[in-house]
């Protein structure tokens, strides 16, 4: 398992294994992010519930406090209210908080039976009290009727008794009536069974002396008799007095144990709440403590995970990247140098298995090629002039070489050329060995056409690489008048070969008012960069285009230049259109492309003043459009 794991190491190469690395990586960092979502998921269900379920309860429960300290507050005003208005209105007062804590009741999760029958008690307890307020009222209301015709009755019988002659024996009596009338009105004003039932005893005495005395009264007659019986018998505890002053009093004990039964209930109910709001507090409190918990363990797990990957990073970029490949590409470098310096006897080491190793491959081969071209070489000096020109123009080719190698990470387009530039070396390493075996052999004409063959074949690379060497080299920041049909140019034969490899017709017209160059302000290098990269994406577009049609065109205007470069490939749906021009976004499948080109090609026209537009359907193809400053 390990054998084959190594072997499918070697084999990915560098950009396999970088992006190997760039998967455990991404991994590490999805894990985190899972971890982080799955916190912030947790801590958002356990907010809902908070705000669903236990903060409405807790403010249920306070609004429950509030309306039971109201119906404490209010239910005294059913007793102690002057007019029958105040306690119609304190009543209604009542009714409206407990149905109003009934409806909060219900909301509540611990909502039983109990709080039902809990508040039924308080409610009959309340209508019942003011039940026994209203009769009260009523008998209060008689015995003020009852006095309002005792006391015209003692006034007039007392004018009676004072219309009668004068005689000491009625003066007794007279004070005994006036001392029963002033208990009678005490009666009024007794606040205990005790009391009522003493001033009725006082009553009923004072009744049986009067009642004694009256046959030694002189003048008395039957009428007067009578009036002072009846009044006697007012004061009796067999009078109507006696009877709606014990109704009060009683009324009024009911009023008493109905206000205390209401109370006791509704501190029963305080109570209730007070429990629920103390639980709910303490299922808040251990939510929060639960939640801040989660939080700084998943604060723990993310530190954690950010530092192993940051680790496996360092490790990566130290310990391969720098140790191996920078290295072993260092090496390459002063290889190349060397060889470029014509010192063509340094050794090439050719280590692993990957895109370094294979380069190291080809630059031993062009050793080996150069070593013997140049030995060839020293072989004709002396015989033929011309071989000078090719061995300068080998040498030349030798530089561009090693120029191309050091530009390798160019990418596809680089490859492509790559390609290009090994058909003729190939065929020039074969007219090489043909020439020597026609000089040894004495054929002098047969070696000239080999040298001719070989240095036409070094002029068509030396073309491929002047272009790759202008695109490749350092651009410069500042703009200035650029030639756009030289540049245009470039960027097209640099790109003609994938163009003819996937078989496309390419169009290219101007529509120029003036027959001088047309010149516009920009970088000669970062715009053909651009057009490079525009083109580049139309021909990854009609990779399975049937109509294969590129085109460009330029357009001007009074002060601006318009590019327009279509395609016929496949086209971008409308909602991506927005987002083409983003870092890192693509279309094209994993390993084909990072989404930078657009990207860098917006900020590069940017720089130059001007815009890039795109107009695009899909399955039909796509128009990117440059505008940028005439130059005058």
């Amino acid at each position: 398992m390990y054998v084959s794991l190594s072997s499918w190491i070697r084999q990915i190469g560098i950009g396999g294994r970088l992006f190997f690395a760039f998967v455990l990586i991404s991994s590490i960092t999805l894990i985190t992010s899972g971890l982080a979502t799955h916190t912030y998921l947790d801590l958002s269900h356990r907010l809902t519930a908070l705000n669903q379920q236990d903060i409405p309860g807790l403010e249920a429960a306070a609004r429950l406090n509030d309306k039971s300290r109201l119906i404490v507050a209010t239910a005294p005003l059913l007793v102690t209210a002057d007019a029958n208005t105040a306690r119609k209105n304190a009543m209604q007062a009542l009714r409206s908080a407990i149905t109003e804590m009934d409806a909060l009741m219900r909301n509540l999760p611990d909502y039983n039976r109990y709080f039902v029958e809990l508040m039924a008690q308080i409610h009959n307890s309340l209508t019942l009290l003011n039940q026994s307020v209203e009769k009260r009222e009523t008998v209060r209301a008689a015995i003020t009727e009852q006095n309002h015709y005792i006391f015209p009755f003692f006034d007039n019988l007392i004018v009676k008794l004072n219309n009668l002659p004068q005689s000491a024996k009625w003066a007794p009596v007279i004070h005994r009536l006036y001392y029963l009338a002033g208990l009678m009105e005490k009666v009024s004003n007794d606040a205990s069974f005790n009391e009522l039932d003493y001033t009725f005893l006082r009553l009923e005495a004072l009744g049986s002396e009067i009642q004694s005395r009256l046959p030694e009264l002189p003048y008395l007659t039957p009428l007067l008799r009578q009036d002072i019986t009846t009044l006697i018998a007012l004061s009796s505890r067999q009078g109507d007095l006696f009877q709606l002053k014990n109704e009060e009093l009683e009324l009024g004990y009911q009023q008493s144990y109905f206000l205390e039964n209401s109370q006791n209930h509704i501190q029963q109910l305080a109570a209730q709440i007070n429990q629920y709001t103390n639980s709910t507090n303490t299922s808040i409190r251990d939510s929060l403590n639960n939640a801040m918990q989660l939080m700084k363990s998943s604060i723990r797990n993310v530190l954690l995970l950010s530092l192993v990957s940051l680790a496996v990073a360092c490790a990566i970029s130290w310990f391969y990247v720098r140790k191996n490949v920078l290295q072993r590409i260092s090496e390459l470098q002063k290889n190349m140098r060397a060889i470029a310096s014509s010192q063509l006897e340094t050794e090439v080491r050719i280590v692993g298995h990957d895109e370094i190793s294979s380069m190291a491959r080809d630059l031993k081969f062009f050793q080996d090629t150069a070593i013997e071209v140049e030995r060839t070489n020293h072989q004709l000096a002396a015989e033929i002039e011309e071989r000078i020109a090719a061995e300068s123009q080998l040498k030349t080719t030798q530089s561009e070489l090693v120029q191309a190698g050091k530009l390798a990470a160019l990418g596809q387009l680089s490859v492509g050329i790559t390609h290009e530039i090994n058909q003729p070396l190939t065929a020039m390493a074969s007219h090489i060995h043909s020439a020597g075996r026609h000089l040894e052999k004495g054929h002098y004409d047969k070696v000239h056409a080999s040298l001719l063959k070989i240095n036409h074949l070094l002029k068509k690379t030396a073309g491929i690489t002047r272009h790759l060497k202008a695109f490749a080299r350092e651009a410069g920041t500042e703009c200035s008048a650029v030639d756009l049909d030289q540049v245009i140019r470039e960027a097209i034969e640099l790109m003609s070969a994938p163009m003819h490899d996937i078989g496309c017709e390419f169009l290219y017209s101007q529509d120029i008012k003036s027959q001088t160059p047309l010149l516009v302000l920009a970088e000669p290098i970062r715009l053909e960069q651009v057009l490079v990269n525009l083109l580049s994406n139309a021909v990854d577009a009609l990779s399975d285009a049937q109509i294969k049609r590129i085109s460009i065109q330029i357009e001007e205007q009074a002060e601006r230049v318009l590019i327009h470069l279509s395609d016929t490939g496949c086209g971008i749906e409308s909602k991506s259109l927005k987002d083409i021009f983003d870092p890192f976004y693509t279309q094209k499948e994993v390993g084909e492309g990072l989404g930078l080109g657009l990207s860098i090609s917006y900020n590069i026209i940017q720089d130059f003043g001007g815009k890039i537009r795109v107009q695009s359907t899909l399955g039909q193809g796509s128009c990117f459009t440059l505008e940028l400053q005439k130059q005058s």
